[in-house]
């Protein structure tokens, strides 16, 4: 009877554990910094970085861009 119990214990915190668990994408963004930047926007804000690359940016949803206008991620 008691074989029976920690079976069942052991079953429902098991699928408590599957079905309660949240699946998250994680990306790893390397630190360096993008030399050709000049300004990025976010939404319809402009910012101009100090320092920032393509994989931070994306992350945030924003767009980097050239001195000439020209984007720099794609």
């Amino acid at each position: 009877m008691g074989c029976n119990k920690v079976g069942v214990l052991t079953l429902l915190l098991l699928c408590v554990f599957l079905v309660g668990s949240n699946y998250v994408e994680a990306q790893i963004c390397p630190q360096f910094c993008e030399p050709n930047v000049d300004y990025m926007t976010c939404g319809s804000t402009i910012l101009r970085p100090t320092c920032i690359n393509c994989c931070q940016a994306t992350g945030r949803g924003c767009q980097l861009f050239r001195r000439d206008g020209s984007a720099i991620c794609n």
